[in-house]
């Protein structure tokens, strides 16, 4: 059985006992219309838009700050520093192991956010992701720490490096940790 199949079954058990996931931004965006089930739709995503979309917001939501609390096994939750240009949208988590960024890159159609992804895995010298590891999504990782994912029309990218080379209780090898903050952000997005 290889090391990421037991890490994306890690993730999935992890994911059971942690809830489920909400978008969340410190940034206040511009009230979307209840439906009426009561539900607020998350907009759809617009380069250079005013506010971040929802999904790209869930980097820095109270859900991934309560993973990564969990994860590395902190006594609270990490500070957090975050920033919006009109297409990304960054969450840099200041830890005890040194500094995670989660960013995610908003684009106005899939095919730019798959070739933004590329573009990135490249410069970061990444690899595709294979097998069930992808979760059927263009994906990268380096063994530098970062991890690089396509979805709709964003790219996610986390990066791990400015991190120890394992982290948290468990002594987790930061490229595990940066692959599994990567599929829990990935899986929020999925629940929307």
């Amino acid at each position: 059985m290889n090391k990421r199949y037991l890490a994306l079954a890690g993730l999935a058990a992890g994911a059971i006992l942690l809830g489920g996931c909400a978008a969340g931004t410190a940034l206040p965006p511009a009230a979307p219309p209840a439906t009426s089930q009561g539900t607020v739709p998350i907009p759809a995503a617009k380069e250079n838009a005013p506010q971040p979309p929802q999904a790209a917001a869930m980097v820095c939501s109270a859900e991934a700050k309560d993973n990564v609390t969990k994860i590395l096994g902190l006594k609270s939750p990490p500070r957090t520093t975050l920033s919006w240009n009109g297409t990304i949208y960054s969450c840099n988590y200041s830890l005890p192991s040194g500094s995670l960024t989660m960013s995610v890159h908003v684009y106005s159609a899939g095919p730019a956010a798959q070739a933004g992804a590329r573009s990135l895995a490249k410069s970061l010298n990444a690899t595709p992701i294979r097998g069930l590891s992808n979760l059927g999504l263009p994906g990268y990782q380096s063994d530098a720490g970062t991890v690089v994912f396509a979805k709709d029309n964003m790219t996610l990218h986390v990066d791990a490096t400015m991190m120890s080379g394992t982290v948290g209780f468990n002594r987790v090898p930061r490229t595990d940790f940066a692959y599994q903050m990567a599929t829990t952000i990935l899986a929020c997005w999925s629940e929307h």
